[in-house]
């Protein structure tokens, strides 16, 4: 989260709700925010759409029947509270909710019932709906909650017409911010909107590659790629932009590239690119084709240039320590690691193919190698359970124990960004061993409702810091607000943990990529990152556990005391020792 400069806004007093949406667009749009910031992978239509393929995989004997209870589950929960497909449903939407939700129901008689409901909110029609929605609720003022609704759901059915999240994240940053207009009111909204109102257009994009694509340059010409020296009709777009080969390199070119903007055809390219690779590899062994990070796109209909740099690896999504702190923590790792000799191979198993997904540019190879290092960090069920179900049970514990933590973490780091001598002076006094705890008390204790007032004042024109700081006071406030939200939380991920393992099955058994698996890695990566560094840091301090079984037991029975004691807490006893109610059974 990042507040800037509005000197183009003429008129920001009477933009808040303008403001707010260009702030929260650019927190949704940025690789390294929370996955709770960011926006979903699928929508309400996108997941009926979802449901009709996972009917259509049981059918053929990919995936199993219960597979499709969660999603229907997900699709039900997101139509309850979806303001544009209930808008366009010409269907009763209690009716449909009790049919769907009605797991006794045959198979065909749901798919009827989904077939109908998609011809009513397919993409093109919630499309223009959520965009109608959205600009009547900022020009009419609408509350905070709604506009973040519809503006979470527009920028997921952007990314699935084609629009890039570099593309999108510039774009906005452009109009709101950087770019020669002015923005006279909320009204902006419906030219920031007409922006995205554009048809596919023809690229071809230009790497500077090795020798070695000479050698298949009579296969490359199969998936419309051009091997050459010296590329025809294009020599000066490579001289104006200094896009040069030397040594061994010769240029690739990949044509016919039908997509809306740049970056999105970079990575069709890249996707051409990597299917010649991985073909080349079955022959040729020792040695494999590479090409540049940049590349130089054309568009082929004006003849504009520009280098579009290689996007950012799923994998990399994700905030990482620096180097000088991440020796420190080898270092102790090495020294302090306690684990017995059976737990030791295994954690370092998953270690190896954490690194495998980490050095490959496949979302394929690294999806696979994710969920099987999570999945075999898992201990065995001693109940009769699926493999996903004991994955998800196993897990979970880890993702919600140390939430609020997470979330207080990000908050005083954007505090922090934001103004430095603000947040002093809101904990300055508070009791508490570090800013996460002072910042727990600042948020929820009456006592300091007078420096919340005067912190509100201050953030001004910063509407989503504004926002946050009264969800999270609103959340904390008491224990019932924590489990409702921990609730949430579990519900959310076991959802999107069976989206993934479903992923992988359909990668594996059938050689489909689902759209949105990239956002599906960022996921997996988050929450084996999680695991494994919740294990090293109760292996590694004075051998708390010896065993990755051992670590996941620690995990359960904590997280079980934390929501059993959060459940038996009235408000009374939890302002009191907020300390112990939060933090006590965190790592």
């Amino acid at each position: 989260m990042r507040f800037r400069n509005l000197k183009k806004w003429t008129a920001p007093d009477q933009s808040k709700e303008l403001i707010y949406f260009a702030q929260l667009l650019e927190e949704m749009l940025f690789d390294y925010s929370l996955d709770t910031y960011k926006p979903s992978a699928l929508n309400t239509s996108l997941l009926c759409r979802e449901a009709l393929y996972v009917i259509e995989d049981i059918e053929s004997g990919v995936i199993k029947r219960p597979n499709l209870d969660h999603v229907l589950e997900e699709l039900t929960s997101n139509l309850k509270s979806d303001e544009v497909a209930q808008s366009l449903m010409l269907l009763d939407v209690s009716t449909v909710l009790a049919t769907l939700q009605n797991k006794t129901k045959p198979l065909a008689e749901h798919r009827v019932v989904l077939e109908l409901l998609w011809s009513q909110i397919e993409m093109p029609s919630y499309r223009r709906r959520n965009e109608e929605l959205l600009i009547a609720a900022i020009n009419e003022k609408r509350d905070i909650k709604a506009i973040r609704a519809l503006a979470r759901t527009y920028v997921t059915t952007l990314k699935n017409f084609g629009f890039s999240s570099k593309w999108l994240h510039d774009t906005t940053l452009d109009f709101f911010y950087t770019g020669r207009n002015k923005i006279t009111g909320n009204s902006a909204v419906s030219e920031y909107i007409e922006a995205f109102n554009i048809d596919r257009r023809e690229y071809l994009a230009i790497f500077r590659a090795s020798g070695l694509f000479r050698t298949i340059a009579d296969s490359c010409e199969k998936l419309n790629i051009e091997v050459s020296d010296n590329p025809e009709g294009h020599q000066d777009q490579i001289a104006a932009n200094n896009f040069v080969i030397g040594g061994d390199e010769t240029y690739v070119v990949v044509k016919k590239l039908s997509e809306k903007e740049p970056h999105s055809a970079r990575e069709s390219a890249d996707a051409r690119m990597e299917v010649i690779q991985t073909l080349l590899t079955l022959f040729h062994h020792k040695e494999h084709p590479s090409w540049s990070d940049e590349c130089l796109l054309i568009n082929v209909e004006n003849n504009e240039s520009k280098i579009v740099s290689k996007p950012v690896n799923p994998m990399h999504k994700c905030i990482d320590l620096r180097a000088q702190k991440a020796s420190k923590r080898l270092n102790s790792f090495i020294s302090e690691f306690s684990m017995d000799h059976q737990s030791f191979p295994k954690f370092i198993r998953s270690s190896e193919l954490h690194s495998l997904a980490l050095s490959s540019e496949s979302e394929e190879n690294q999806m696979i190698n994710l969920w099987i290092a999570l999945e075999s960090l898992v201990p065995p069920s001693s109940a009769d359970r699926s493999t996903i179900e004991n994955v998800i049970e196993s897990c979970t514990p880890f993702f919600t124990l140390n939430y609020i933590n997470r979330l207080l973490d990000r908050f005083s780091a954007d505090l922090l960004n934001w103004n430095k001598i603000e947040l002093n002076r809101c904990l300055r006094g508070i009791a508490g061993d570090n800013i996460r705890a002072k910042l727990a008390k600042f948020l929820v204790l009456d006592e300091y409702a007078g420096r919340r007032q005067a912190l509100d004042i201050a953030i001004r024109d910063f509407h989503l810091l504004r926002s946050r700081l009264f969800y999270l006071s609103y959340v904390l406030a008491d224990p019932k607000n924590i489990l409702d939200l921990l609730s949430s939380h579990k519900q959310r991920v076991g959802w999107q943990m069976r989206r993934i393992y479903r992923a992988r099955n359909v990668i594996v058994h059938s050689g489909r990529t689902p759209p949105y698996t990239g956002t599906l890695i960022e996921n997996v990566h988050d929450y084996l990152d999680l695991v494994m560094s919740t294990l090293v840091s109760l292996a590694s301090e004075n051998g708390t556990i010896t065993s990755v079984e051992q670590g996941f037991k620690f995990i359960e029975i904590n997280c079980s005391a934390f929501e059993k004691s959060l459940k038996n807490m009235s408000r009374e006893t939890y302002v009191t020792d907020i300390d112990a109610a939060i933090f006590k059974f965190a790592i």
